[in-house]
């Protein structure tokens, strides 16, 4: 449910039949400490410190019609909280008798403050639309203090993350913001909004085509077709692809309602003048803020080789060692274990006999000489001593042994 703005029908200060103010209401001339001492207000506040810093930023407004916000960083609940202290205090001070009074404030800037913090990829799950209902809770409520608490005709939401979800009707983000376009109040009491930034936020080419239909149609049905309100609408730094494109087609008729007339910031004075609504789309941003591929950078090893040559140059002026030579990375052995039993030396890469026996091989070579047959007599009788000990340990009588032997059998022969 949309959230009640700060002055409702229960604590706007509007009087009951008898003429009487009801007991709440505190009479104008309170002091500071007597509102933050209000059990309604440290209830919406929940920190005396909020609470005081929501009555500075009142005083401020009140002095100079202008109400900021801008550059606190202020997440979704602190700001939150802030209006509704705000809207409070007013109610408090005696400024918001009835339920069509307003506050004099002519500017309100709330840049720089997240408003809607958007999921991502998780924002069509269901996750996302199960809270997309909560989290829409603060554009509203910003939305509603502006048109209903304040006389504001410059909004600023600079920076705020705002972004588009569904861009249909249903989309409730981009319908509470094309509500700030729109006539506030009703008869004579109604009013226009002269001046909406939106830069730095995250809208599409959708947004802008219905923002520009929803503000001119507005406006074109106003009654003093001489002095029609005028809208300076911003959306730079946005997510707009080919918005002049989309500006030629609202000029050319192609809407619901026929041709718009919209122009642009970079047109000529005189288009301009003549137009009712005027858009600034500059500096448009792509989805991805790296650069392209295309950018024109260096190759990255030239960038290397430059790098290393300018550091080399800078020891050499300042007198120092030239840098070590870097030794060639080693090559990597490779994982494949070799062949247990090898019946001949190796010849892997083409190394012909020069390559070194094999374990395997010269332990059975060993074996067949101690054996009694010498190099032949051993592959004569390869196929009798796999049985027989290796010559090593305590039955074989070890290396030493086997070499006796093989000479005794030369000499024999």
């Amino acid at each position: 449910p949309v959230p009640a703005p700060p002055c409702s029908a229960r604590n706007c200060g509007s009087r009951g039949p008898s003429g009487q103010m009801p007991p709440e209401v505190v009479p104008t001339g309170a002091t500071d400490q007597e509102l933050l001492s209000d059990n309604s207000v440290l209830k919406t506040c929940g920190t005396e410190d909020l609470a005081r810093s929501a009555l500075e930023v009142l005083n401020d407004a009140l002095v100079s019609g202008e109400l900021s916000l801008a550059g606190r960083d202020m997440i979704e609940d602190a700001l939150c909280k802030t209006l509704k202290a705000i809207g409070r205090f007013a109610t408090l001070k005696g400024l918001l008798p009835t339920r069509v009074s307003a506050l004099p404030i002519r500017i309100v800037d709330l840049s720089g403050n997240t408003i809607f913090a958007h999921l991502g990829s998780q924002e069509t799950a269901a996750s996302g639309k199960a809270t997309l209902k909560r989290r829409a809770e603060t554009v509203q409520l910003v939305v509603q203090f502006v048109r209903v608490s304040t006389e504001a005709q410059v909004v600023k939401l600079d920076d705020c993350r705002l972004q588009g979800l569904t861009h249909d009707k249903d989309d409730v983000i981009e319908q509470e913001i094309i509500r700030l376009v729109k006539k506030f109040g009703v008869a004579k009491q109604s009013r226009y909004t002269s001046e909406v930034s939106l830069a730095g936020n995250r809208f599409s080419a959708e947004f802008l085509k219905k923002i520009v239909e929803g503000a001119y149609w507005e406006r074109a049905r106003h009654p003093d077709k001489e002095n029609m309100p005028k809208l300076i609408l911003d959306l730079s730094r946005n997510r707009i692809q080919d918005p002049m494109r989309v500006l030629e087609e609202m000029r050319a008729g192609r809407t619901a309602g026929g041709p718009i007339d919209v122009a642009s910031v970079d047109d000529p004075a005189d288009v301009r003048e003549k137009a009712l609504i005027q858009v600034n789309l500059r500096d448009q941003r792509d989805r991805s803020e790296s650069p392209g591929k295309d950018a024109g950078r260096r190759p990255l090893m030239e960038h290397l080789k430059q790098d290393r040559e300018r550091h080399n140059h800078s020891r050499q002026d300042r007198g120092g060692s030239p840098p070590p030579q870097r030794r060639s990375p080693r090559r990597s052995r490779s994982r494949t274990p070799p062949p247990r039993y090898s019946r001949s030396p190796s010849d892997r890469g083409g190394r012909g006999r020069q390559a070194s026996l094999s374990r395997s091989y010269s332990r059975r070579r060993s074996n067949s000489g101690r054996a009694g047959g010498g190099v032949r007599g051993g592959r004569r009788s390869r196929g009798r001593d796999v049985g027989r000990p290796s010559g090593r340990g305590p039955g074989g009588g070890g290396a030493r042994r086997g070499r006796e032997q093989s000479r005794s059998a030369d000499g024999g022969r």
